[in-house]
């Protein structure tokens, strides 16, 4: 018997080696002959043995982490491979690369089970312990847990004010900015505008591209751009710090250890991805900051009996979440009504807070549309199809009859399709729609994308995968951070710049963009890695029996669920509201789990 466990304990720990450190290509494993490397080798198989010999037989196994093990397994395997080819060539390329990857697929699920019940039984048995004695800085924390943490968030947010100054524009922030100064935008091009002399479109959420740009417009009315750019600046930095001071003082309400509030704190405090888009015109930050607001609310309505306030309170942090992103009306349709159904003495309440924020989003609507301001075009919701299509034109182009390829063209422009077909981005594919295109014409270029899945159907799972993998597969997470100074709005004769702090900047900037490369503290912005936190979360609350309490990850889901169907793989910005949460519910949910 125990000659067989050690045979299994070295089998699953080669196993895992060779999944987690050796590389592949399409002519099989690819094994670096050097001292280095061997050692490498070794001293991973040692580790994994070690391992998997305290742990492997003295665990048990819990159905839903299997599960997550083999759905982490799938990612891995999937995601390399189309990290290197973009395509599957590394799963179904031949026979022996499929073999390998179930080899692969073993050593991870091995690896990731044993470690997922690992980690629980941790989380759930260790007594994690507060403060033995309190100093004046702790007590002064607990005394006054908001305004100590607005504080400290200020101290440490100034620099970044003082550095970027006025702000950090990025090209949608740039082209918001020139709608309202009535300079002519690309949103402008791609859409049939209602009244050609109405610059704002609802491209981005009109109410953030008047806000930013009002402040901009008052500056430049006032002699100075930057002026009005850094109001915009210091009333999004206030918000964000508020939000974040707000979450810990309610952390602190609800009993949650004073070291795990200062880890928080610290977190949104020291770590760059925080300030730095604090500091970023970007709409996702106060869309952010809403995102966080109503994870608190939902998690108060869970636990406790709310008030007519809370209520009031609740409807407001929705509506301004839909006004401030587009997609944030899919939050409110499909997490709502779920808590409508399971929160029995609170559904009257809940039911008004759905149907207003609906009722305020389609009079909100109709007012842009009074007010002549065009909305977005339809292409923004068909980055799946048009991927799908570009791809099966780029690699099965002679499959596509004459009479199919017209149809195509009166929606994508067919001559150049596959040379715009970017795997990872759907924008190049997207800008050529035709944006005269009838209903009728895309009922036929639906009629054809449909012909083509019956055909091709691999081709077109590899170009949603394609477009999709890295925000489940944590090795390719694309971090990065605003932080350049763009050109667009000096090349549209605005005087807006940066101060002379070049020498600062670059090295602020420098340590933004290296910090995901930090060991552990860089998972914290990794896009692959938030979204398996959310899953292990996900898990846990299942297992405890706390499934109420799923309500709170609810958003983060949906927002996954967007970027899915949305135009780029792994954008950052695009999860950022994940980025925001985390610190905050894990502490709340952890609490709920142990009862600590």
């Amino acid at each position: 018997m125990k000659k067989n466990r050690f045979i299994l304990l070295v089998l699953v720990s080669l196993l895992t080696t060779v999944s987690f450190i050796t590389p592949v290509n399409l002519s099989g494993l690819v094994f670096t002959q050097n001292n280095n490397s061997f050692l490498l080798y070794l001293v991973f198989i040692i580790f994994m043995f070690i391992y998997y010999k305290k742990y492997l037989f003295n665990l048990k196994y819990r159905r839903t982490f299997i599960v997550l093990a083999f759905l982490f397994s799938l990612f891995m395997v999937i995601g390399y491979s189309f990290d290197v080819t973009n395509s599957n060539e590394l799963i179904v390329g031949s026979f022996f690369l499929f073999f390998l990857c179930c080899l692969k697929l073993i050593g991870y699920f091995v690896f990731f089970n044993v470690t997922l019940n690992v980690i629980y039984n941790f989380i759930i048995s260790y007594n994690f312990k507060e403060f033995k004695h309190k100093n004046s800085f702790v007590k002064t924390f607990e005394k006054h847990p908001f305004l100590f943490s607005l504080i400290i968030l200020f101290i440490c947010y100034v620099p970044y004010m003082i550095i970027y100054y006025p702000a950090v524009i990025n090209y949608d922030a740039a082209n918001q900015i020139k709608e309202v100064m009535g300079v002519h935008t690309r949103y402008m091009d791609s859409v049939v505008l209602i009244n050609e002399d109405v610059f704002i479109t609802n491209f981005n959420p009109v109410l953030h591209t008047l806000l930013l740009g009002g402040l901009f417009k008052l500056g430049y009315n006032l002699g100075s751009v930057n002026f009005g750019l850094f109001l915009y600046s210091i009333i999004q930095v206030s918000f964000v710090i508020f939000t974040f001071s707000y979450a810990i003082s309610f952390m602190y309400k609800q009993g949650i250890k004073t070291k795990y509030l200062l880890t928080s704190l610290l977190i949104f405090a020291l770590i760059p991805v925080f300030p730095m888009y604090a500091m970023t015109t970007v709409k996702d930050v106060i869309f952010s900051c809403f995102i966080l607001l109503l994870v608190i609310y939902i998690f108060k309505f869970i636990k406790y009996d709310v008030s007519k306030k809370d209520y009031l309170v609740f409807f407001i942090i929705i509506v301004f979440m839909m006004l401030f992103r587009n997609n944030g009306i899919y939050i409110l349709l499909l997490v709502v009504p779920f808590m409508i159904i399971a929160l029995k003495d609170k559904r009257i309440g809940l039911s008004i807070v759905l149907v207003l924020p609906i009722l305020t989003y389609i009079g909100y609507n109709k007012t842009l549309t009074y007010f002549e301001i065009t909305g977005t075009s339809v292409r923004e919701a068909l980055s799946i199809p048009f991927q799908q299509t570009a791809r099966l034109v780029k690699y099965k182009d002679k499959i596509i009859t004459s009479e199919d390829r017209k149809i195509i063209d009166v929606i994508l422009d067919y001559d150049s399709l596959a040379e715009r077909y970017d795997p990872n981005l759907s924008d190049d594919v997207k800008n050529k729609f035709n944006k005269y295109a009838t209903s009728e014409d895309l009922t036929q270029y639906f009629m054809v994308w449909f012909k083509y899945l019956i055909k091709e159907p691999i081709i077109y799972i590899d170009a949603t995968l394609n477009n999709i993998y890295g925000y489940f597969y944590p090795n390719t997470t694309q971090w990065y951070i605003y932080n350049k100074y763009n050109t667009k709005l000096e090349e549209a004769g605005f005087d807006y710049h940066f101060n002379d702090l070049d020498l600062i900047r670059e090295g602020l900037s420098a340590f933004g963009n290296a910090f995901p490369r930090i060991p552990f503290l860089g998972l914290i912005v990794n896009i692959g890695f938030t979204t398996w936190l959310y899953l292990f979360m996900l898990c846990v609350c299942i297992l405890n029996k706390n499934k109420k309490y799923i309500f709170t990850l609810m958003p983060g889901f949906v927002l996954l669920l967007t970027c899915v169907a949305g135009p780029a793989n792994t954008y950052f910005r695009y999860i950022l509201p994940l980025t925001f949460t985390l610190p905050v519910i894990i502490p709340l949910l952890y609490k709920q789990i142990v009862h600590r």
